[in-house]
């Protein structure tokens, strides 16, 4: 079963300017749908790769960056200006919850963060409880199939799997998209809450 934690001391390669090739931030973005206001959740925000474009795709709303590790999310912190900082709410936590109220999130994000989790369910029963009716959690992970980079394929999820685990918690799925173009080597799942 997938999950396994992801080591901090790799946390240079968040960074990376191949990584950000391979899962480029204004692909990411745009995947949200934003209008500018929304509540975002970026779950497993690790450094900040994507948190800090979703913020500033939110000029009149917030990103709620959850992780793990308090080493990734000072590194995170580290990042900020003043003027995103008033849009970025940085949260450690240790269970995979996201201590937020119920239906308080318009998105939730999670790339490369699935296949990370060791309780995929009660993860996903999380990002469920969150999402405000319609918000939709948008899932980008590593596909399964062969590719030339990436962790081990036995870590990964199948596209059809992610989808079971987004509807056996109640998310209906929106869209899927196989790897190809700009994401040659993730898939995409959206699964919005009803």
């Amino acid at each position: 079963m997938p999950g396994h934690i992801f080591d901090p001391r790799h946390a240079h390669r968040l960074d990376e300017p191949e990584r950000l090739r391979l899962l480029p931030p204004d692909v990411i973005v745009e995947l949200l749908h934003l209008t500018g206001s929304e509540t975002v959740v970026d779950y497993g925000a690790g450094t900040g790769a994507f948190t800090l474009p979703v913020a500033r795709a939110l000029p009149h709303g917030r990103v709620v960056a959850v992780d793990l590790s308090q080493e990734l999310l000072a590194k995170l912190r580290e990042k900020l200006d003043p003027e995103l900082a008033e849009h970025i709410e940085l949260v450690h936590t240790v269970t995979n919850e996201i201590p937020l109220a119920d239906a308080a999130a318009d998105v939730v994000l999670g790339v490369n963060v699935l296949h990370e989790i060791a309780d995929q369910a009660k993860a996903l029963a999380e990002i469920r409880r969150v999402l405000k009716p319609g918000g939709r959690f948008v899932c980008v992970d590593w596909t399964a199939n062969d590719r030339p980079v990436g962790p081990p394929r036995a870590h990964m999820l199948t596209l059809p799997d992610a989808r079971s685990l987004l509807e056996a918690v109640g998310l209906e799925v929106k869209e899927m998209r196989e790897p190809g173009g700009r994401l040659p080597y993730h898939y995409v799942v959206v699964g919005a809450a009803p």
